[in-house]
């Protein structure tokens, strides 16, 4: 397979979207529908009372799953406006220090090995004896999106993203779930949670420069219970940037905070790029 299918196929981690929508800017997301059944606030001082914020970012920061270790097995199906293709891919994740993928495309054969840390990406090919290391802003480069460690971690546990650094503009109520609708330093977005508000939905991010034209949607869905978290094993994204991307995410199984499975050695320096 070609090499940019591998890549892509590191990104699993961003799950899965059935259609492309275009995530719209924070406000008429929140005032354009349920207008008459939900209740919205915009202004201050209701949406700025200290009790109110700290309720719902409570509840967000309830609703991420903490954990020490992780693996899983991920089968990911990826689509571009060139392309399309489909993995089965092993993950471990080391909480804060390494996130380590294997990934097989057809006949089971492994065409990539990578590992990500805090400020690196190291790729092996197996199947040419390549190892490329590279900076973690790597990954931006490829999906036009300013990942972190941080946030690609998130990515594959299923918590929201883009969570740090942002101020409540307004929330509403709608069918039993709640709907918040925050402002970054990168991004809008826009939170849905459960009606039990114990596991997340929906999650939408507009770019806040217009200029970028970043956009991103994931779906959330089929959790299970694990501990007092709920863990989405299906998931889905667009993302919107330079290119289109969509990856439709299935977990086959999990573990947390068990010994890591699929860990791997890293090759001695040889055929670099």
């Amino acid at each position: 397979m070609k090499k940019g299918f591998y890549i892509l196929g590191l990104m699993l981690f961003l799950a899965s979207c059935s259609t492309y929508k275009k995530v719209q800017v924070i406000k008429d997301a929140l005032s354009k529908t349920d207008s008459a059944n939900a209740v919205l606030v915009f202004q201050k001082p209701k949406v700025d009372s200290a009790a109110i914020i700290k309720v719902i970012l409570n509840k967000i920061e309830l609703a991420k799953i903490n954990f020490t270790t992780m693996n899983a097995k991920f089968k990911v199906d990826y689509e571009t406006l060139k392309n399309a293709d489909n993995y089965i891919v092993n993950a471990s994740i080391q909480k804060d220090k390494a996130i380590y993928l294997t990934v097989r495309g057809a006949l089971g054969v492994i065409g990539l090995k990578a590992l990500i840390n805090k400020d690196s990406v190291v790729l092996i090919y197996p199947l040419s004896k390549k190892v490329e290391r590279k900076p973690l802003s790597y990954l931006q480069e490829v999906i036009k999106i300013p990942f972190t460690y941080t946030i690609v971690q998130d990515l594959v546990i299923g918590n929201p993203i883009f969570m740090d650094n942002t101020n409540i503009v307004s929330y509403k109520t709608s069918n039993g779930k709640l709907q918040v609708g925050l402002t970054g330093a990168l991004f809008k977005s826009l939170i849905i949670l459960s009606e039990d508000n114990a596991k997340v939905l929906n999650l939408k991010l507009d770019d806040i420069d217009l200029n970028q034209h970043r956009t991103c949607e994931i779906f959330y869905s089929d959790h299970t219970i694990y501990g007092k978290f709920q863990f989405p094993q299906n998931r889905a994204i667009s993302i919107a940037a330079s290119n289109k991307l969509e990856i439709h995410m299935e977990v086959k199984e999990f573990g947390f905070d068990v010994p890591l499975k699929y860990t791997f050695a890293i090759p001695k320096p040889g055929k670099r790029k």
